[in-house]
Formats: structure tokens, sequence, C-alpha cells
């Protein structure tokens, strides 16, 4: 009896296991994915959009950061650069000789991404699915548009609005008036207030460590009336140029040629002592 129950038991694994495999197999009919590069983005190491009537953008990688290195100089934001680099993980169904390619737009694509050394080009948008036709190799793609809207018209889209580099930390900042300054672990504003917390001190330091624009141009507006001194963890001394306070502060950052757009209620707080923005708010209300 034991031997027959073991038998029953074997035998209702085996059915198991093999409607296991069955269920999870893909039907023999089902459509096959074809992917579009061999490439990672994590093995990436530069970038190249280029479109009719632009400058090109040409973004490289150096250790583990993605810098913008044309038409101009800058830090470029990580996400950005990382939309730019999904495309190497797109898959599809729809895949296609690479012939007459005028019918899809493609023999004058409307723009070219380049990656290390593979090349896409983006033609017609299929509005009705939703997808647009990308040659690579030697095979047209039809593809989600989300990979050709990634690519920025403008090379300032690829900036970080980070002020300052993740290296970069201040402990002295200086605006017109005040200063603030890390002495001993502990941070001391002059001209000494008389009712100044801590707490107000470190927030207002916090706000400038990890100030955000909200949108980056290239350095052009002229000379600064004001200044902002500060000098980083590593002695590097930096000046910042007050362009204008109203309605937006701009800060030009000499070094990288690039103005920093902040709104007004921010850039009242940053160029104001600690504590004293948020107190004239309050008071106002």
């Amino acid at each position: 009896m034991k031997r027959s129950f073991w038998l029953n038991v074997a035998l209702l694994l085996g059915v198991a296991v093999v409607g296991v495999i069955v269920y999870f197999q893909p039907p023999a009919d089902a459509p096959v994915e074809h992917a579009v590069s061999t490439l990672t983005p994590a093995a990436a190491n530069s970038v190249r959009i280029e479109r009719t009537g632009r400058a090109a953008i040409v973004l490289h990688r150096k250790q583990s950061a993605w810098f913008l290195v044309e038409p101009f100089p800058a830090r470029a934001d990580e996400f950005m650069v990382q939309r730019l680099l999904a495309i190497l993980q797109a898959r599809t169904i729809h895949r296609f000789p690479a012939k007459d390619l005028a019918r899809f737009d493609l023999d004058r694509p409307q723009a070219r991404l380049v990656i290390d050394d593979q090349r896409f080009d983006f033609g017609l948008v299929n509005e009705l699915a939703r997808e647009q036709y990308l040659l690579t190799g030697d095979a047209v793609y039809a593809l989600s548009t989300r990979y050709g809207l990634a690519l920025p018209i403008r090379p300032e889209a690829l900036v970080s609005r980070r002020l300052f580099a993740p290296g970069e930390s201040p402990v002295r900042i200086a605006p017109p008036g005040f200063s603030v300054t890390k002495a001993q672990g502990r941070w001391v504003l002059e001209p000494a207030p008389r009712d100044q917390s801590a707490e107000d001190i470190t927030r207002w330091v916090e706000e400038w460590r990890f100030a955000s624009a909200q949108r980056i141009e290239p350095g052009q507006q002229g000379e600064p009336q004001e200044v902002v001194r500060l000098e980083l963890s590593d002695g590097t001394h930096l000046v910042l140029g007050i362009l204008s306070r109203k309605p937006e502060l701009v800060l030009l950052r000499a070094d990288q040629r690039l103005e920093y757009y902040f709104a007004a209620e921010a850039g009242q707080r940053l160029l104001s002592p600690p504590g004293t923005a948020r107190n004239e708010h309050a008071n106002t209300k």
C-alpha cells in the first residue's frame, strides 16, 4: 500500500510539473520581441544628439557622472540622461527590413541619437498607434513615441539644475550684508543676531546646499552688481554673481558660464539672514 501511495504522489507531482510548464510556456504563435540594441545603459560612455539646423548636443561619462561637453560644458542631469539611454533596453514585435526608407520618413530623419558607436535615426510618428519608426543597424523598428520625446531640442534641458555638484559642500556662504561660516562643527552667523536659533541657520544652509533652479540658461546678461562669496570644503573659493533679484533671482556661476533662475520667494530666503524671510512671510499673513 505504501508503494502505491508514493507512486500516486509521484504521478501527481509529474502532472503538476507538466501543468506548470504548459502554463508558463508561450504559445507557439506568440509574437517575437526584438531588442534594438545589445548595449546597456551602464556600459554607455557617450551620447550625441543631432537635429538639422541645430548644433549637436554631446555628452560624455566621466567616472560615474555625465557631463555636457557640446555646445557648452556643464554638469548633466542624471535623470534626463537615463531617459536617453532607455532606448538601449527597448524591445518591439515590429521590425522591418531597412528598405524604402522614405515611407518611414527615415530618408531624412527628424533626429539622430548616437550612443557610443550605435546610431538611431527617428522618423515618422504613427499617431494612431503612438509609435515612431526608428532605423538602427539594418532594420526599422516601431517603438513607443516616448523615446523620441526624450530627445531635447535645447541643450539646457539636459543640464543639472542643482547649483552645486555632489562633491561641492559649502563651509562658508556670504551673501551681501552677512555671512554663515562653519567653525568647530557648528554654523556661525555674522553679524551675530540677538535671537537666532541653530535650527534656522541649519535649515538655511541646507537650502543653499541643495538649491535647485527652476531653469538654466547660458550666461549672457553681463556683469553682476552684487555677489555671493562661498568657500567649499576642499578650500575652493567660489563667487556667484547676482544678476537680478526680481521678478526672479538669477545667479551667475561664471566658472560654468551658466545662469540659474530661482523663484522670487526662494531667492529671498537664500539672500536673507537665516529665518528672516520666513518670519517676514509669516507676519504678512
